[in-house]
């Protein structure tokens, strides 16, 4: 895994920032999760759990905060959201 830089995460803020342009309480609720997280008001799990709502319906901005967590941790896309289409075995 690649070494997280101050460049990737501002990165990472703009494109938050942009997906969400018209709706600036979400960008800002991701601010706060964060700033709850580096002062440790919430664990792991809990950034994962609430990151993972906030970001619902859009699966690169969860792809991309994996990027931010610690090794062993990772936002998993649930199977059911994963490809619309269904086998037919």
């Amino acid at each position: 895994m690649a070494t997280l830089n101050v460049k990737d995460a501002l990165s990472y803020l703009d494109q938050v920032k942009v997906q969400f342009a018209e709706h600036p309480d979400v960008y800002n609720r991701f601010l706060d999760i964060m700033k709850d997280f580096k002062s440790q008001t919430i664990d792991t799990p809990g950034v994962i759990e609430r990151v993972s709502t906030l970001f619902r319906g859009h699966p690169s901005l969860i792809q991309g905060f994996n990027t931010f967590l610690p090794p062993g941790y990772r936002i998993e896309r649930p199977a059911a959201l994963a490809s619309p289409a269904q086998s037919t075995g």
